[in-house]
């Protein structure tokens, strides 16, 4: 009987080894396949193509003005210049196209417009008489850019008024362009600053070249406030 059922035993070992290879077997393809089948490659991305950077076109005005309101005077425009008694010399010279035009070139615009890539391009003169918010094509025509702004400096004034400080005031317009097909966010703007200029300076040996800095300094300061303004059109 032992030696019945040791046979019966190795013999239900054999059949059980031979279903196991056979399960292996059958099995194998499929290991093969895993093993070479890694996960999906996904295409490398194209290099992205940065934006072209934006394009700011500044304009000067043709002249600065002057105005003034005094006891006998009604505020005509450029009094003194035009020889009308009474009308006080207020410097406005010290603004003209050439002294506006340096001017300009030291406002932080790239800082206004919250762009440190902003290509700034200050034009030597005024776009012309004729320039006004109806426009809706661009000053530079050769621009191919889609983001392209134009600030222009349409008027200036020096002016003045008995018991009131000097000032230099401006109007300034600016054009949004997005896209080169768009028309024009428009915005205009009056702004302003006080011309600093003390008793010291009036009685200083240079009152008068000081005057012309104060005048300057005081359209910088205008310009300034109607940059920022703009930043939120």
């Amino acid at each position: 009987m032992g030696g019945a059922g040791g046979r019966c035993n190795r013999l239900i070992s054999t059949v059980r080894a031979i279903l196991a290879i056979s399960g292996l077997l059958a099995l194998g393809p499929a290991f093969s396949a895993a093993a070479q089948t890694g996960p999906a490659q996904t295409p490398a991305a194209p290099a992205a193509i940065s934006p072209a950077p934006c394009e700011l076109h500044i304009w000067p005005a043709a002249t600065t003005h002057t105005t003034f309101q005094g006891w006998l005077q009604a505020g005509a425009i450029d009094g003194a210049r035009r020889g009308m008694r009474g009308y006080p010399d207020l410097h406005s010279d010290a603004l003209d196209t050439a002294n506006q035009v340096r001017l300009l070139n030291k406002i932080d615009w790239r800082g206004a417009f919250s762009d440190p890539a902003l290509v700034v391009v200050v034009h030597t003169g005024p776009p012309g008489p004729a320039d006004d918010r109806a426009r809706t094509s661009r000053l530079v025509s050769d621009s191919a850019s889609p983001c392209y702004r134009e600030v222009i400096i349409a008027s200036s004034f020096v002016e003045s008024e008995v018991f009131s400080k000097q000032s230099v005031r401006i109007l300034g317009l600016r054009k949004r362009f997005d896209g080169t097909a768009s028309a024009p966010a428009n915005f205009s703007s009056m702004s302003e600053a006080p011309i600093l200029y003390s008793d010291d300076d009036k009685a200083a040996a240079d009152a008068s070249a000081r005057l012309d800095e104060a005048v300057r300094a005081a359209f910088v300061v205008a310009v300034n406030k109607f940059a920022v303004m703009q930043s939120f059109h």
